[in-house]
């Protein structure tokens, strides 16, 4: 009689514990229910205090604000926007470098108080326009528009100077902000001028298409918008992102023929703003082969958008968001 094999007794199992993956949830538990929810009444206080405020006297409390923040608090963001800051203008020393990125913070902090007062800034005288007489000429022909915002100075002038200009009814694609309490205050400020936001995603675009298509309307969008973590625009001579945002622009106009205008805010002192309009660009048709005709329309737009980042880096929202790709 052959003998039996012995078997070990079965032993329970232990599952292993996932430890990144339970930091990474509490992270996120942490962020949703305590960080952003306190914050959020640090921020709805300066909001509506803002509203309060003179304009000026709210702007210039932001700016001593956002000095503290950039000196204090956002050490990381603000050490790789220094890096980045001196890799784009060649020959910047550290010193030059940390006090541009300081001014960068100020403007900000002043950008998050004004935009508490949106709706008043054009009614006050202050914010100038020039450079609208094309983008006027092609809206009076009846011809769509793709307005191409750039996040410089108080980049939000340019949705209040579109309305100031008669161009109500405008459109505008935003990128939502992480905190939910933020996102609302986002969406109310800008809806007391007259904006029309869309967020985002499928159903954004095919709003924006018949925007342009069937009504032969205004789309605001902005081209160096954050996506997943990388900045789309400009290149600086990266490749071109797949999902970049003016991909996005140059696919719309060539199914709507619309104009693409680009556009941008200077601060011309204190609280008070210049937006400046640039002629409609010259691109390319979709022509035998689409794909190098994006490619090259993609280049042509980021080459007008290049130099006026560059000539405006240290007043540029997106160097406290960008990333090498």
């Amino acid at each position: 009689m052959a003998e039996e094999a012995e078997t070990a007794p079965l032993q329970p199992t232990r599952s292993a514990v996932d430890w990144p993956a339970l930091r990474l949830q509490w992270r996120r538990w942490r962020r949703y229910w305590l960080r952003d929810p306190l914050l959020a009444l640090l921020n709805v206080a300066i909001h509506h205090g803002g509203r309060l405020l003179p304009t000026e006297c709210g702007s210039g409390i932001g700016a001593l604000l956002g000095r503290i923040n950039g000196r204090y608090r956002f050490r990381a963001p603000r050490e790789t926007a220094e890096r980045v800051y001196r890799s784009l203008l060649a020959g910047t020393t550290a010193s030059e470098a940390h006090a541009a990125i300081q001014r960068l913070f100020a403007n900000v902090g002043s950008v998050m108080v004004e935009f508490s007062r949106l709706d008043r800034l054009w009614r006050e005288g202050r914010i100038a326009v020039t450079g609208s007489e094309p983008l006027l000429a092609v809206r009076a022909a009846g011809r769509p528009v793709i307005v191409m915002g750039l996040h410089l100075n108080n980049w939000e002038v340019i949705g209040p100077s579109l309305i100031g200009l008669g161009l109500g009814g405008f459109k505008f694609i935003y990128q939502p902000p992480p905190s939910r309490f933020d996102h609302r205050m986002a969406v109310a400020a800008r809806r007391r001028y007259g904006a029309i936001m869309l967020r985002p995603g499928v159903a954004a675009a095919r709003i924006a298409r018949r925007l342009l298509v069937d009504e032969r309307g205004v789309l605001l969008i902005y081209a160096d918008d954050e996506r997943r973590g990388r900045i789309g625009a400009p290149l600086f001579g990266r490749p071109i992102p797949p999902r970049a945002n003016l991909s996005t622009i140059v696919r719309l106009a060539w199914a709507s023929g619309a104009a693409v205008i680009p556009a941008y805010a200077e601060r011309t002192g204190g609280a008070r703003f210049q937006v400046n309009y640039l002629p409609p660009a010259d691109l390319l048709p979709a022509g035998g082969d689409p794909e190098a005709c994006l490619a090259e329309n993609i280049r042509r737009l980021d080459r007008l958008i290049t130099p006026i980042v560059l000539a405006h880096l240290d007043q540029w929202y997106m160097l406290l968001e960008y990333r090498a790709a």
